[in-house]
């Protein structure tokens, strides 16, 4: 049997979770508020407002600690007790805490994000909203190309928004073959400061690919055309809760399944638009929350 190996750039201190084996020894006081945190990112500021607004909706009082940082360190809060829920990704979540993890269809990466998970944290019902890997071609492409050829072709030039997408995640399709690099390198990568301008060169021509998150790239994604990806050579990325056993209610667990069948990958890449337009993350989420009505 493969065992789990963490990731070294995120420790989990088992032992700090371990005291959470029921819910009654691990529940914090009576009437403290849940604390709903989120890293840095955009997409994770504005999940943190939405679960946060979900969870509000049961009548529990709740709080939003942004700006954490990158994953290890909203990990390390969620560890220490700091935070009781963080948005995340399940196939990020799920290799950070298995390296080794070879899942990329969407059931399978959450089934082996279960067993991976140190004790004493869960997960709620993943929803169809994902930010994965997508490769997008110039409109009008009828080109039968798969992600694997495109990436690997000797004369790819594959454009790339400045800290959405990590030229090495593109290249690191699976399921993995040797040599791992054949071909494509990071020459061959244009790293663009933001969505508009990479479209307007993907569109005349200057980058004959886009390798881009699904929603994190935006409201432009909606008119780009994406490979397939029939083989799921880039794994699934759906939108998860992470959270800390004996802390939440059971209608407050319940509020993440009705968000996870709401909210959808075009509502996030839009609203991901508005928030870069300069509206505040709680307002957006807050617009989303009351159509939905959460």
């Amino acid at each position: 049997m493969r065992s789990s190996v963490l990731a070294t750039a995120v420790v989990v201190s088992i032992a700090g979770l371990l005291g959470g084996c029921s819910t009654a020894d691990s529940a914090g006081p009576a009437g403290e508020p849940i604390v709903v945190g989120s890293g840095s990112s955009e997409l994770s500021l504005l999940l943190a407002q939405i679960y946060a607004g979900g969870l509000r909706s049961t009548g529990v009082d709740v709080e939003v600690t942004d700006g954490l940082g990158d994953r290890a360190d909203y990990l390390a809060a969620l560890d220490r007790g700091e935070v009781s829920v963080v948005p995340e990704l399940t196939g990020d979540l799920l290799r950070t805490f298995d390296t080794l993890a070879g899942a990329t269809e969407a059931e399978d990466v959450f089934t082996e994000l279960n067993r991976s998970l140190p004790a004493g944290l869960s997960v709620g019902d993943y929803a169809t909203a994902e930010d994965r890997i997508a490769i997008a071609v110039a409109p009008g492409s009828t080109s039968e190309t798969t992600p694997r050829d495109l990436v690997f072709g000797a004369d790819a030039t594959i454009g790339t928004v400045e800290g959405e997408v990590d030229p090495l995640d593109v290249m690191n399709v699976l399921p993995r073959k040797e040599p791992t690099f054949t071909g494509a390198g990071f020459s061959e990568f244009m790293v663009y400061p933001d969505a508009q301008f990479a479209v307007d060169d993907l569109n005349s021509g200057a980058v004959g690919a886009l390798a881009i998150r699904t929603a994190s790239f935006g409201p432009l994604a909606k008119d780009l055309t994406t490979l397939p990806d029939d083989d799921h050579v880039y794994p699934a990325q759906n939108v998860v809760p992470l959270y800390r056993n004996g802390v939440l209610s059971e209608s407050a667990l319940r509020s993440f399944s009705v968000v996870a069948g709401e909210l959808t990958t075009a509502d996030l890449a839009d609203m991901i638009g508005e928030v870069r337009s300069g509206v505040a993350s709680g307002d957006v989420a807050g617009r989303w929350l009351g159509e939905h009505n959460l």
